[in-house]
Formats: structure tokens, C-alpha cells, sequence
């Protein structure tokens, strides 16, 4: 009969042994090993319709500096990216809907910025407050109310002169001018004309009356009345006429 201790010894004998099969059979993970990273899908490519044109006039490479560039925020959540292009002076990469254009300035008479592709196909309009995209070949408005970043600022501008118009030009018609304009008017109706000879009253007669109505205006109107007739008393005839006629 086997005694329990023996018993007990050989079933912990037997457990070790297969723990250390168990652990032989697993392969050993290699050191220095990590997980694998997944990797971003990349971008598509954005397709480029057209080429550079490197025989740009003076008038257009001036025009060129006045470009906006960068990413203007269109009507719709749309946006259209303008950048110089490198290597091509004057010349301009404007992106909108995965599609990419080269494009350069066209001189106008009207102040306005347009940048045209080698076909005339597609032309971006920049004025003050805003630019749009258009598609000449189709005769169509692609996108409108573009906005870049100085544009905002000339909008954004332009509405608050709006709104302060009356604080920052009042009204100058003030009481005091007012006053000084009556009296102006009644003291050069009062003056004679330079180079003019004042016509010296008769003997006995009364100095004309002049009467001044002021009305509410700026505008003053002179009245001048004529002077009273002079009483002249019955004369007695001359000594040497009165025996003439006897």
C-alpha cells in the first residue's frame, strides 16, 4: 500500500513536468519587437490643368503683386487656394474641388485682378470686398462670395463707417453760424460797390429807411423803402420877372 506522502510527491513531480512541456512548446516572442503601425492612406493627387507662362508683359508682373494669396472661404463651405508658383514669376496654382490650375494675371482697365489659365478657360476675379471663380467655357458663375482674409477686414470696415456716418460728419449749420451769416449779408447790402460815386441827397430830404426781414434760413432779404416827398412852400416870384408880364 503506497503511503500518502509518496502519493503526494509523485503527483507534484508530475504537475512540474507538464508545466515545463507547456512552456517549451511556446514559441519565444523575439525581443525588441512591436506592434506594426497603420500607416495613413496618402492624399490623391491633385490633377493640373494647364501650364506656366513665362512671357508675362510689365503690366501683368505688376499686377501679380497685388495678388491675394492663400485659402479664401467661398459661399457653401467651398474654398479655393491661392499660391504663387514657384519658379515662374507672375504665375499662380489656384486649387478648388481636387482640381488645380496655373494661372497668371490679364491686364484690365477697370481695376479688377483677373487670373486667367493658358486657354481662358478658367478666370478668378479679385475685387475689394470679394473674388469668384468663373468658368468662361461653360459661361458660368463655378463659385462666388470668396473671401480672404483682408477682403473680411475691407467688408467688415466699410459696414462700420457705414453705421457711424452721422457721429463722424455732424451737421455744421450751427446757431452761431447762422447769426454770423445774417449779419454778413445785412453789411454787404449796407456797402456801396467799390469804384461807385454815392449820390448825395437832396436839400431837406430824409435819408432812405431800410427795412431787414431775417427769415429762419441763411438767406436775408433787403427792403428799401423810398424817402417821404419834401413839402417845398409856395416861392415869391422874382421883382424883375413879375414886371414882364405886366
Amino acid at each position: 500500500m503506497i503511503r500518502p506522502q509518496i502519493a503526494a510527491a509523485v503527483l507534484l513531480a508530475s504537475s512540474a513536468l507538464f508545466v515545463t512541456a507547456a512552456t517549451a512548446a511556446t514559441p519565444a516572442k523575439p525581443a525588441g519587437t512591436t506592434a506594426a503601425k497603420k500607416t495613413p492612406p496618402k492624399e490623391a493627387e491633385v490633377e493640373t490643368a494647364s501650364t506656366a507662362d513665362d512671357n508675362l508683359t510689365p503690366g501683368e508682373l505688376t499686377m501679380a503683386d497685388r495678388v491675394l494669396t492663400g485659402v479664401a472661404a467661398c459661399e457653401f463651405n467651398q474654398t479655393v487656394k491661392i499660391e504663387r508658383l514657384e519658379g515662374h514669376a507672375g504665375n499662380f496654382r489656384l486649387t478648388f474641388d481636387k482640381k488645380a490650375y496655373i494661372v497668371h494675371p490679364k491686364e484690365t482697365t477697370t481695376g479688377a485682378i483677373l487670373l486667367r489659365d493658358h486657354d481662358d478657360s478658367i478666370i478668378w476675379v479679385q475685387i475689394p470686398k470679394k473674388s469668384m471663380l468663373m468658368n468662361q467655357k461653360l459661361h458660368q458663375r463655378v463659385v462666388d462670395n470668396c473671401q480672404q482674409d483682408e477682403q473680411r477686414i475691407a467688408t467688415q470696415s466699410a459696414a462700420t463707417a457705414g453705421a457711424n456716418a452721422p457721429v463722424l460728419a455732424p451737421s455744421v449749420a450751427t446757431a452761431a453760424s447762422v447769426a454770423a451769416a445774417e449779419q454778413g449779408s445785412v453789411a454787404k447790402a449796407a456797402t456801396v460797390a467799390p469804384g461807385a460815386t454815392a449820390i448825395p441827397a437832396a436839400p431837406g430830404a430824409s435819408m432812405p429807411k431800410m427795412t431787414t426781414t431775417t427769415t429762419t434760413t441763411t438767406k436775408t432779404t433787403v427792403k428799401i423803402e423810398p424817402p417821404a416827398p419834401v413839402q417845398r412852400g409856395a416861392q415869391a416870384p422874382d421883382a424883375a420877372a413879375s414886371g414882364m408880364w405886366k
